[in-house]
């Protein structure tokens, strides 16, 4: 079958990663350089999962691999052509599959539809590397069917961040305060409401970081953290 000429994603500005992070794009470069190979990348709501699929896509893999980076809503969306089992938003090319396949939350797949979707994929390019990247439930999407289980080689886990990564991301965000005794307290505090999870507690850390900017002199404490994570909460509700 004819291959796609097309390689990576754009060049995206690498962020500072975590070990886990690292080690996790480390596993799943492997893991997608091997043919027909099917890896997991697992991890709560906001802990970079897709920042790291985009890294793969843009340089995590040899140039002369063609990879195409999708979510499952696109799938959803019917930019796949489940009859003719092409992938429309996948390829340029209806007659074409990339080498590597990403696949971004596929947690939110019913089983029944994952399978199925792969088993088209290895149909019809048996040598596809596929990764599926979800939050907690797509352990147990892989885990309801044998032979989709039996074909994954490597389960990678982005874990939410420890106060001390959190307190190197944050850092900047919040250098105004850093002087400030209080400077500590405030990233514990954003750390611990956050649960380490970076999204959040980054939204929280601009949100600390606007409050300082239009009133220069007040000093910003612990109290004020937890004062807009309640007009946060109040306003999702």
């Amino acid at each position: 079958m004819t291959r796609l000429t097309a390689t990576h994603e754009p060049s995206v500005e690498r962020p500072h990663l975590t070990g886990p992070q690292e080690a996790a794009v480390a596993k799943l470069a492997y893991a997608a350089g091997q043919p027909a190979a099917i890896a997991l990348l697992c991890g709560p709501a906001g802990v970079g999962k897709t920042t790291l699929l985009r890294l793969i896509a843009a340089d995590g893999l040899p140039t002369s691999q063609t990879i195409r980076l999708m979510s499952w809503a696109d799938i959803q969306a019917d930019r796949v052509d489940p009859a003719a089992g092409r992938m429309r938003a996948a390829t340029s090319d209806d007659d074409s599959f990339p080498d590597v396949l990403l696949i971004d939350d596929a947690h939110r797949a019913v089983a029944t539809e994952l399978v199925a979707f792969v088993e088209r994929c290895r149909r019809r390019y048996d040598g596809i590397a596929i990764v599926l990247a979800g939050e907690g439930r797509l352990l147990s999407l892989v885990a309801s069917d044998a032979r989709l289980e039996q074909s994954v080689r490597l389960r990678a886990t982005v874990p939410t961040f420890t106060l001390a990564e959190s307190r190197r991301v944050l850092g900047p965000t919040l250098a105004f305060n850093s002087a400030e005794a209080d400077g500590e307290a405030v990233i514990r505090t954003i750390h611990e409401i956050a649960g380490g999870v970076p999204a959040i507690a980054v939204r929280l850390a601009e949100m600390i970081a606007m409050l300082a900017a239009a009133d220069p002199r007040r000093r910003i404490t612990s109290d004020d953290v937890e004062t807009i994570h309640r007009r946060l909460s109040l306003s999702a509700a």
